[in-house]
Parts: structure tokens; sequence; C-alpha cells
């Protein structure tokens, strides 16, 4: 794991992701924080994924996992978890969070509903959602496979977004982005470059240039 990356945002990242050409940019759209804050604070997470797959309640085709998931939870992994669509459950709460702490997780991203945000914020675990719920899951969801390539798309008008184990969160008040673990030296190079592009792109705006002389002269 690089140890610099984590001081590029969510946005630096899905810009080098573009310019790497990578899908999408890796980005899932319309999820957000949600804790510690709604959508707002320095909080960022960066870590690799650890995925869980919810199915419905009544699928009784698809396996079992052997513990709860969050009995599973590698130390310094971000919890990832794929939610059936248009259910109005939670399928995350906060004795979920309590858990997940004490096993070392960094955060959990859900492409569907959470509860107890009071809970969580006390807690201050940083919880990244599709929406919240005061439905709790059990007549709902189970999770199934764990660990497993998973597929997010929380708007239908943007392409699903493959998440493997151990490939690369990146997530803060701006959105939640996936760098494909094989990517993750490329992308810290290609933010480091854009983001001093960047820099100099402020420094001659504050100084009073106009955008498009200041975008012509450094950006190309």
């Amino acid at each position: 794991m690089t140890d610099k990356l984590p001081f590029y945002s969510s946005c630096d990242v899905a810009d080098a992701l573009l310019t790497l050409k990578v899908p999408s940019a890796g980005y899932i759209p319309d999820i957000h924080l949600w804790s510690p804050q709604y959508k707002a604070g320095n909080t960022r997470v960066f870590g690799p994924a650890y995925t869980v797959k919810m199915v419905p309640v009544e699928d009784k085709e698809s396996p079992k996992p052997e513990q709860h998931f969050v009995d599973a939870v590698p130390e310094g992994s971000v919890v990832c978890i794929s939610q059936p669509s248009n259910l109005v459950n939670a399928v995350w709460g906060g004795l979920m969070t309590a858990r997940a702490k004490k096993r070392g997780a960094l955060g959990v991203v859900v492409d569907g509903r959470v509860r107890d945000l009071n809970e969580q914020r006390e807690m201050e675990f940083p919880v990244f959602a599709k929406a919240t719920s005061i439905m709790g899951a059990g007549n709902f969801t189970r999770p199934t496979t764990l660990n497993v390539p998973i597929t997010m798309q929380p708007n239908p008008n943007h392409p699903a977004v493959t998440i493997h184990p151990g490939d690369y969160i990146v997530a803060d008040a701006d959105g939640v982005v996936v760098i494909p673990k094989d990517l993750l030296a490329q992308v810290e190079a290609q933010c480091k470059k854009s983001t001093a592009v960047d820099d100099q792109c402020m420094a001659a705006l504050n100084a009073g240039e106009g955008i498009a002389e200041t975008f012509k002269k450094y950006r190309g």
C-alpha cells in the first residue's frame, strides 16, 4: 500500500482514472457520506475493499456465509456492501459499526440503505450510503458470498462499477471512487502530476488571472 495516496481526494483520483482510461473513472454516483457528518468535514477513507453481497431474504438458492459478515471483516479494510435495488430496509446499523470498529474496519460503503445515524456519528465511524431507513435487514435481505467481486449501480443512468476484493476505495465528502488494485501506483503518479498543475492554476487565479489564460498556460 502506498503511504501517499490518502492525501489525494476522490476528485483527484477520479481525474487520474479518467486519464488512465478506466471505465467510468471508477466513480460510484449517488453514494454520500452520512457519518460522522453529512457530506461535510475532512473525513477521508482509503483502504482495500472487503466485499459483501446481499440477496433478498426469500432467496433460498444463494449460499450462506459460514460466519456473520461483520465478524469476518479484515483489519484495515473498507466494508463494501451490495444491496438488492428497490428495497426499503437498511443493511448496516449501529451494532454492526460497533463490531466493525473493534475489527479495525476503516469505514463502510453501502449501495443501499443504512440506519442508526446518531449511533454512527457518536462512534465517528465513516459511513457512505445511498440512503437511510428505519427498517432492519432481517425481514428483507441476508448476506450471501463474502470477498467476491460485487457490482454497485446506485444510479441506473451510470454504468455499474465492479469492486474486486483488495481494490482500493477512496471516499470523502465529494463521493466514492474505486481504484483497481493493479493501478494503484499509476493512479498515485497521475494524481501527483495533476494536483501540481491544479496548484499552479489556483495560485494564478488567486493572483487575478482569468480562467482561459490560466488553463491555456498550465493545462495546455
